[in-house]
Parts: structure tokens; C-alpha cells; sequence
């Protein structure tokens, strides 16, 4: 072994050493003495402080048992990980990977993909629209190392044991989930389409060849009631084998309803049930068929505006007020500075419920093959076939004050898609190893309708909108020599999306034929290419260099705008939006030792042609007006960054874990028109309809230029601190305590960098005991009350009407105030878990 790398491991093992040392002497602090001489009685605040100041400060004056028990510390249990589509150790693969396996997910109390994201470390998960939205758009922005999104597909995909997901994943139950993989940056490669910032891997159990399952109930604050369990065993014994899950869940809601004065908002409803069968005649074959139902009924989401007179900054000058303001510029004023979650909240859900629906009723059904066959070579052929139908009617109330009457959109839509995988693999035992594969995906928006409120009627569409994607991939890896791996991966995607103007049909009768039906095809090789280096079997170092992209699409006009308006949107470019890609750059070290888990890496990113979003007013055939958002290109992004996650056992009654990340995401070549009639002086637009520089333009178009600025909707710092405490009570009783800390800094709202949610700190905690097969804790969750906005939406503040210039056209225009929609966080909830295993 080279003597550098003999230096480094001396030095990890004694840093590490000492760390131990003093995370295990302050540990027995912070328990009140547990293994220290000084009583819970004896010991005051102060003293308390003294004696940890000096434990820090003094890490050899520790006591012999305590540096006993630190000595004898177990090894990190082995962590297997399926992110490149085969079984890898966590330490060997080449990629960032975070895993929240499910015993974190029991202890922490865990209950959905934003629970998993404050337990990953460059990942920013915020359900501000509650568990509305599929496939993307405002209800679903999962950012990882800043590549967040603001309308449109999200930039990272959810999977299901590899399987993609396309509809809103935030009721699915984590209950039967083995583990939940987070793979950070371009997976593009062996994943496929939408996961060019990543890709979120639900893991699940397989069924056992013994009798097994667990119940489990939850019992918290606002109405909290969750029954959950599964049963799994054999049918024919190491042949037929099943697994059975079921889960009810009701949260009755955390805010109090300024409409109704009922504590009904954020009121969420699901049943889960699910099962899988694990058919093995034969060693070398093996098949699993997955099935799974969703319910999930919800009233509105905390979500209000906060009013267009709390705008601070960038008011329009008023040269006329008869019949309502004037200005003669582009400016609608603009909030400056931290936004605030808001005094109150209301939603009609009372109105809501009168007419039949509610906020969100979603009923979604999956259904999966999974299939593997292995020849005595130990070559394998696997087949994957996934189909998924989603039906959803969402009920929002757009009513923006409390008397106000009420405002509902009511939509209901169905979609459905398929995908078949192919993959053969050679033999991983051998020098030189590979797979190639196919891949299909299909996906069809079918026919729905939308509700007239005000007769309660619904008036049916038809829709012939989808994805037709299909792709070949291969992945070639060798051993240069017994300690430098180097693989190259790549895909070739085809996608065709199909999109159309919606018309609706009469009532009752049959669905109108859309219009204006139009294709756009876009193709793509995606590459990635990695290098590892083990310089210890439990220490790596490697390279990777990767190319993620997401399709382009259409923009849907408003089919109730004037005429000019339309055409006015078609001369702007507006019907089309192009792909975006990134090429992504990481070095990073991984490794295992004493008792540790570390991992390190620092990032890259090369982003071209973000898809951002762009609201436009316009004029509704009726003469009242109207606003619609669309998608837009950005011009060139830049993010660079690092990571940090380390974890362990300083004894075997202790775990530890700090994680951190830096993200520097910012805009190098980007000109925004919105963020130019923010700043405007002269009502007249920088550039031309042809992009030519306007010379009529005074104010020029320094104003609309966003380089430098930071990316919208993602934190530039987040920072994850847990600590567990296990300890024996008597006999087999053990007693838990355990604290998640996690902390995210300020988000951007938009482009423009102007206002902001604020930092945001979440603590979750649990005290619990546990014998044999039972456990029993007490949680709190977010015990700091923290109050963060999840999200702030730029929006017009539809009670305030203003005459400005139009930028596109030069002319007058009736349009709104600016506001922005501001979102709530889960309040401060005590509660019970119970689980019994057998």
C-alpha cells in the first residue's frame, strides 16, 4: 500500500477516534447522566453547559467505560443499493446516492416524499399545492442540486422498484417500502426521459418464504388517524410466495377555515392497498407481479393570496383613476423582501362539498411484471411491463377574499400510460461487463370534462394529447486493473408529444373533438461516463461526466381570448418551448471505516434552455380579463456545488449523522421580459417581436437581463443533523430517543430574485420503547413551529383592476395587480405510533 494512502487512513482512523470520543462523552451529557456519575436532579442548565463546554474542549478526560463501549463500536451495516439496475454496495457506485432505509423511516416518522427529502441532502421537496398536480406543473417540485422547475414536467421522476411514476407520488404509503433511493444528478442514461437532475427509487419489499407482517397505528393532533400493516409468506413453499399491504390514513386538517370558522383546511383522506407474488419454479427464474389502488380525498390546500396592497416596491405611476388606474407603463407593482406566511387562510370547501366534489379526488391504479431469467453463464434477461391509470377531479376555489363569492375551477381528468423495458445482462462476476436494452413508453391524457359552477353541469373534452417515447440503451464497464473500474453508458430517446387546443361539448352529451392538434418529435443521445478508483475495499474516489435532457412541448392558449390576443401570443413564439439539457460534471469520495459511512462530492452543472414560466395577460371574449401562464426557454444556467453526508455508530448505542450541501445555481445568459415590465419606465418593450433590440426603447433592456441572478424555487444551503439514542431499560426493553434536525436556506420565488420564503428549520423528535416485536413512541413533529412558506407564487390580484401598456403589442391594456399566492406549512403535532411485528 503507497504511504499516502497508509497516511490518509491513519488519519481518518484518528480523527475519527477522537470524534467518537467526544460525540459519545457529549451524548452522555445530553441523556442526564445515563452513564456519568451526575444525576438528572443534580445537574442544572448551567451546569449542564459547563460540563459539555469542558467534554468538547477536553475529549481525552473521558470515562473508561464510555471509551470501552466507544472501542467496541459495531461496523455500519452493508448497504446495497439497485441505482445502476444491478445490486451494487453503496460504497462501490461511482454515483451520490442517498438511501433512507425503512427502520429510518419508523424511526423518524416518516410519512411522504417531503418527509424523505428532509432526510436527503441536496434535495428540496415542497408540497405547496397540497397532494394536487401529476406529472408536474406547480403541484410537483422535486429540485436536487438546484435543478428545480416552476411550471411544466418536474426535472427529476419518481420510480417504483425502476418503474416510472407519472402521476403526483405524494400520498403513495411508505409502510411496504424496503428503501428509498435518492440518486442525484443525470440518470438519463439507464433511467430515461424526465430524470436529467435525477431520479427518487421506491424500493419495496419482496415477498418472504416465511410467515411475516406488522401492524402498525398512528393517533396525532388535528384528527391524525393512520392504520397501516401487511402480511407476507409462502403459498407454496420457495415457489409461490405473497405479500398483502392495506392503509388507511386521515388527517383532519391543521388551520382553521376563515370562511367557515371550521379547522378544515389541509384535510387529507387516503386508502392504500396493494400486493405482490414472487413466482420462482426455478433458480433461474424468477417473476413478480406488483399491484396497487390509491384513494385519496382532500379539501383545499393552504394556499391564499396575500393581497396586492402589501406591495412594497416597483408601484406603476397613476396618471388616470376613472374608471379604475392607469398607468403608462408595464409595471403592476411587486412585493420586495421575505414573504410571510399569511395571518389566516380560508377556502368555501363547505360551498365546495354542496355541489359534489372536493379539493382533490383521486383514484389511481398500477400494475407491474417484473420478470428475470438467468442462464448457468450468468447472463440475465429481465422484462419489465408497467401500466398506471390516474383519475382525478380537482375543485379550487379562486375566490382571493373571505366574503367573496365563490370562485371554483372544477376539472376532472383521466390519463394512462404503459412502458416495457427489455435488458440482458452479462455476467457481473467478469472483467469486462455490459447490458443492452429497450425501451417503450406510452402515455394518453383521455377524455374529461370541466364543471360550470354556477348550474353545476359538466361539459365534457375529448383530448388526443400524449407521449410517445421509445429509446435503446447500453452500459459497457471494465477493470482497467484490480483497483481503476470505467464504464460508459448511453441512450438513445426518441419522443413524440402530441398536444391540441381543448373544446368542450355540450352538456350531456358526447365529448368535443379537440383542435388544432400538432406534433413536435425531439431525439437525443445521452451519455455518461464514470471512473472509480478504490484505493481500500471500503474507500473509493471517482469521476463522472453525464448528459441529462427533458423534451419540449406546447403551450396551451386560452380558448376564451380574443382573437388578437391569440394571434398576438402565436406571433410571439409562444406556442412551442424546446428541450432542455444539462451536462453534469462530479468528483466525489465514498467510503466505510470503524463504524462510518462518509461521503463527499463536489459538482458542475452546464444547464441550456431552463423552462421557466411567463404570465401574460389577455382580454376573454366576454371583454373581462384574464391571465395565462406559459412556458419559456431560458438562455444559459450554471450550478456548482458540493456535498457532504457522514454517519455512524460511535457505539452501538448511538447513531450519528451531519449532512450538507452548497448549491451556487445561477443564470449566466438570460433575459426575462416579465422581470423588464417590473423595472419599466416607458412602457415600451426592449426587444422586438424578431428579437431585434427595440430603438424606441428608453429605459433599454438592462432591466429584463437576470444573469447572475440565483434560480427560482431552490435553496442555496441545506443542512440535516440526526442523533439516536438507544439504550437497555431491563431485560429486552430498550429505550429510543431520537432528533431530525434539518434545515434549508431561502428560496427565490421567481426569476427576478425580488422576494423570497424565508430560511426554514424543521425538528422532528420521538422517544419510544421497544421489546421483541413491539414499539411504542411518542413524535413530535416540526416542534419549532416553523412557519416558512412552501412556496410563493407570482400571480395578478384579481380585485384590482389596472390599465397598463401591453409590452407584446404597444397598446393599452386591462389587466390586474400584482400578488403573490402564499403557502402554509404543517403546524407544530404531537402524537403515538404503535407497531407490532410477528
Amino acid at each position: 500500500m503507497p504511504q499516502f494512502v497508509r497516511t490518509a487512513l491513519a488519519l481518518t482512523e484518528f480523527v475519527w477516534t477522537n470524534f467518537r470520543v467526544v460525540a459519545l462523552n457529549a451524548a452522555t451529557v445530553l441523556t442526564l447522566g445515563i452513564d456519568g456519575p451526575i444525576g438528572e436532579n443534580e445537574m442544572t442548565g448551567w451546569t449542564r453547559a459547563l460540563l459539555m463546554g469542558a467534554t468538547l474542549l477536553t475529549p481525552a478526560m473521558v470515562s473508561a467505560q464510555t471509551a470501552t463501549i466507544a472501542k467496541e463500536a459495531v461496523a455500519a451495516e452493508e448497504i446495497i443499493v439497485t441505482a445502476r439496475k444491478k445490486e451494487e454496495r453503496l460504497v462501490d457506485v461511482p454515483l451520490t446516492i442517498s438511501v433512507v432505509g425503512a427502520e429510518a423511516i419508523d424511526r423518524a416518522n416518516l410519512d411522504n416524499i417531503s418527509d424523505i427529502a428532509r432526510q436527503t441532502p441536496g434535495f428540496s421537496f415542497k408540497q405547496g399545492f397540497g397532494r394536487t398536480g401529476g406529472g408536474g406543473g406547480a403541484g410537483v417540485r422535486p429540485s436536487i442540486r438546484g435543478m428545480s422547475s416552476v411550471v411544466g414536467q418536474p426535472n427529476a421522476a419518481f420510480f417504483i422498484d425502476g418503474i416510472f411514476v407519472s402521476d403526483n407520488i405524494s400520498s403513495y404509503q411508505l409502510d411496504n417500502v424496503e428503501r428509498v433511493e435518492v440518486i442525484k444528478g443525470p440518470q438519463s442514461a439507464l433511467f430515461g426521459r424526465g430524470t436529467f437532475a435525477g431520479a427518487i427509487n421506491y424500493v419495496t419489499r419482496k415477498p418472504t418464504n416465511e410467515f411475516t407482517g406488522r401492524a402498525r397505528l398512528t393517533v396525532g393532533q388535528y384528527d391524525n388517524l393512520e392504520v397501516s400493516g401487511y402480511i407476507s409468506g409462502p403459498i407454496i413453499k420457495d415457489v409461490l410466495l405473497f405479500e398483502f399491504n392495506a392503509r388507511s390514513y386521515n388527517f383532519g386538517g391543521d388551520y382553521k377555515n376563515a370562511a367557515s370558522g371550521k379547522r378544515d383546511l389541509g384535510d387529507q383522506h387516503s386508502t392504500n392497498v396493494g400486493g405482490r407474488l414472487l413466482f420462482k419454479p426455478a433458480d433461474a427464474f424468477e417473476a413478480i407481479a406488483s399491484f396497487g389502488f390509491s384513494k385519496d380525498q382532500d379539501t383545499a390546500y393552504v394556499y391564499n393570496p396575500q393581497g396586492s396592497l402589501k406591495n412594497n416596491c416597483f408601484a406603476p405611476p397613476i396618471i388616470a383613476t376613472v374608471p379604475f388606474p392607469r398607468t403608462n407603463t408595464s409595471r403592476r407593482g411587486f412585493y420586495c423582501g421575505e414573504v410571510k406566511t399569511l395571518p389566516s387562510y380560508f377556502a368555501n370547501n363547505d360551498a365546495l362539498a354542496a355541489l359534489g366534489y372536493h379539493g382533490l379526488d383521486r383514484k389511481f391504479y398500477r400494475a407491474n411484471l417484473a420478470m428475470t431469467y438467468t442462464t448457468e453463464g450468468g447472463t440475465t434477461l429481465t422484462s419489465n411491463t408497467s401500466y398506471n391509470h390516474n383519475y382525478s377531479i380537482t375543485g379550487q376555489d379562486n375566490a382571493t377574499l373571505v366574503t367573496a363569492v365563490p370562485s371554483f375551477a372544477i376539472d376532472g381528468s383521466k390519463n394512462q400510460d404503459f412502458s416495457q423495458e427489455f435488458r440482458l445482462s452479462s455476467p457481473q462476476d467478469k472483467r469486462i461487463r455490459g447490458a443492452i436494452g429497450a425501451y417503450l413508453y406510452n402515455e394518453d391524457v383521455l377524455p374529461g370534462f370541466e364543471v360550470n359552477a354556477a348550474t353545476n353541469t359538466r361539459r365534457p373534452y375529448d383530448s388526443p394529447n400524449g407521449v410517445r417515447s421509445k429509446s435503446v440503451f447500453g452500459m459497457l464497464e471494465g477493470d482497467v486493473t484490480e483497483q481503476l473500474t470505467v464504464s460508459a453508458e448511453a441512450r438513445q430517446q426518441y419522443d413524440r408529444i402530441i398536444g391540441s387546443t381543448r373544446v368542450l361539448g355540450p352538456v350531456g352529451g358526447p365529448p368535443a373533438a379537440a383542435i388544432n392538434v400538432k406534433e413536435k418529435k425531439f431525439d437525443a443521445l445521452l451519455p455518461r461516463f464514470t471512473a472509480r478508483y478504490k484505493i481500500h475495499e471500503n474507500l473509493n474516489v471517482y469521476a463522472t461526466a453525464a448528459k441529462g435532457n427533458k423534451p419540449g412541448g406546447f403551450n396551451n392558449f386560452p380558448t376564451d381570448a380574443i382573437a388578437s390576443d391569440t394571434a398576438t401570443f402565436a406571433a410571439s413564439g409562444f406556442a412551442t418551448f424546446d428541450e432542455e439539457s444539462a451536462w453534469s460534471y462530479e468528483l466525489g469520495v465514498k467510503g466505510r471505516t470503524r463504524g462510518i459511512n462518509f461521503a463527499v462530492a463536489a459538482f458542475y452543472i452546464d444547464w441550456q434552455k431552463q423552462q421557466l414560466s411567463r404570465g401574460e395577460a389577455y382580454t376573454r371574449t366576454t371583454g373581462t380579463p384574464n391571465s395565462v401562464v406559459f412556458i419559456q426557454n431560458a438562455g444559459e444556467s450554471e450550478i456548482k456545488g458540493f456535498e457532504f453526508d457522514v454517519s455512524g455508530k460511535p457505539a452501538d448505542w448511538l447513531y450519528l449523522r451531519a449532512a450538507y450541501t452548497f448549491v451556487d445555481a445561477k443564470f449566466t445568459r438570460f433575459f426575462d421580459d416579465t422581470t423588464e415590465e417590473i423595472f419599466d419606465t416607458d412602457g415600451r418593450s426592449a426587444f422586438r417581436s424578431d428579437d431585434t433590440p427595440n430603438p424606441l426603447d428608453v429605459d433599454g433592456p438592462s432591466f429584463g437581463d437576470v444573469s447572475g441572478n440565483r434560480l427560482p424555487q431552490t435553496p442555496q444551503h441545506q443542512a440535516i443533523f440526526t442523533a439516536e439514542v438507544n439504550r437497555p431499560v431491563s431485560g429486552d426493553l430498550e429505550f429510543t430517543a431520537r432528533g431530525d434536525l434539518s434545515y434549508e436556506s431561502k428560496r427565490y420565488s421567481q426569476v427576478d430574485n425580488l422576494n423570497w420564503a424565508g430560511d426554514s428549520f424543521n425538528l422532528n423528535a420521538s422517544l419510544g420503547l421497544q421489546k421483541a416485536n413491539w414499539y411504542v413512541s411518542l413524535f413530535a413533529r416540526n416542534l419549532l413551529q416553523d412557519r416558512t412558506p412552501l412556496v410563493v407564487t407570482r400571480i395578478l390580484d384579481f380585485n384590482r383592476l389596472l390599465t397598463r401598456v401591453n409590452p407584446l403589442t404597444g397598446l393599452n391594456q386591462t389587466t390586474f395587480f400584482r400578488d403573490f399566492f402564499v403557502s402554509a406549512p404543517r403546524k407544530r403535532q404531537f402524537g403515538i405510533n404503535a407497531s407490532y411485528k410477528f
